[in-house]
């Protein structure tokens, strides 16, 4: 049987009425509820944007995590948020099976987390002011954004080796223009009609320029929150990625003390039989072996299947102790345990590996486009 709100309301000794009436410009108050220590709540910062266009970061809609004590899975949570209409419903979602639930709002100031209505309301109170403030914003407005004599931005010296033997990172594959940074994968100019074959494979393919630039040397943060809102490319044989790597590579002895890689979120294209979404970490333990965490997410198509289409916002809440990665306000995957203890600079990159090329199914080129991209430096809290 389902908990009801009222149940979830009577275990709570002293809770407060917070009842409706009217402000003194007439604005009406949030729907009565009872405050309940049963409903827990925070506001996290502006990280869900999905849309077919570009838009500022500012204008992101702020992600409230809640959950409610003893709720069984499908319990209705709303959140009430005030415009310049007065107080409204914004949101409405279901929590999971461990009383967790995530709601959005585009409007800014106090918010109401709710369950139930009427006599049977409990619910609680929160505020986008006790969000994290915005450490690093680039809304890639600037031409000059990567590359330039003042960017966060560069281009990476990677190519033609490693994994990636038949393409390499080039300032031909990038552009920023009308807010967008554009990342693609394309035929090498400098080597045009030149092929390359990888061992074991008939099949050749021309030499590729790839997209592929990071803040190293410009800027780096240790725990909070990152962030980018991206449209991913349609075809497989390349993936688009947003991820981290700690400052002055990566050492052995574990993430606290060696750091990490943070893949915040790669796409291998649409019609991918796994889906084409992973997110995950991988670490060198004290012998210097590779340790992965993570990998591919669940149930990829309930998240949606228009990253090729529309922008989403991507991010990763790294703490001391987890990482949370996000898809707008979805989380995706939780993986519990110790993290990266050091530094990590962004990374923005759509890339051709030897192992996607003979799974390559469109037209070069194929582009990646990212709106924003955000940090949100928390400190160890």
């Amino acid at each position: 049987m389902r908990t009801t709100p009222r149940a979830l309301a009577a275990v709570l000794a002293g809770a407060l009425l917070v009842t409706g009436c009217s402000s003194d410009d007439g604005d009406p108050t949030p729907p009565s509820y009872e405050k309940s220590g049963s409903v827990r709540a925070q506001v996290l910062p502006q990280l869900a944007a999905n849309g077919e266009e570009v838009e500022s970061a500012a204008d992101a809609a702020w992600v409230v995590d809640a959950t409610i004590a003893d709720a069984e899975e499908g319990t209705s949570v709303t959140l009430v948020a005030k415009d310049d209409d007065g107080w409204s419903e914004v949101d409405e979602q279901e929590t999971d099976a461990k009383g967790r639930v995530s709601l959005t709002s585009r409007d800014s100031g106090d918010l109401h987390v709710v369950v139930g209505d009427g006599d049977d309301a409990i619910g609680a109170k929160v505020s986008t002011d006790d969000a994290p403030e915005a450490t690093f914003t680039d809304d890639f407005d600037d031409e000059d954004s990567v590359d330039g004599p003042d960017a966060f931005w560069h281009t990476r010296d990677q190519g033609y080796t490693g994994v990636r033997t038949c393409s390499k990172a080039s300032a031909d594959a990038v552009e920023v223009t009308d807010g967008v940074l554009r990342l693609s994968v394309a035929e090498d100019p400098d080597r045009e009609g030149d092929e390359c074959q990888l061992p074991g494979k008939r099949k050749k393919f021309p030499y590729r320029v790839n997209g592929h630039v990071g803040t190293e040397g410009r800027l780096a943060f240790t725990y909070g929150f990152a962030a980018a809102r991206i449209k991913t490319q349609a075809a497989r044989g390349q993936h688009a990625a947003f991820w981290m790597q700690a400052v002055g590579g990566q050492g052995t002895g574990g993430p606290k003390k060696g750091g990490a890689e943070i893949d915040v979120i790669e796409y291998f294209g649409d019609d991918h039989p796994e889906g084409g979404l992973t997110s995950f970490t991988y670490f060198l333990d004290k012998n210097g072996k590779k340790q992965t965490v993570g990998g591919w997410l669940p149930n990829a198509d309930e998240l949606g299947d228009d990253w090729a289409e529309q922008y989403h916002v991507f991010s990763v809440e790294w703490t001391p102790k987890e990482y949370v990665f996000r898809i707008d306000d979805k989380v995706t995957q939780r993986l519990k345990g110790v993290t990266s203890g050091r530094p990590e600079f962004l990374i923005l990159s759509l890339l051709s590996s030897d192992y996607e090329l003979p799974r390559f199914n469109g037209k070069l080129p194929q582009t990646m486009e990212v709106d924003w991209a955000r940090v949100w430096e928390t400190g160890p809290k």
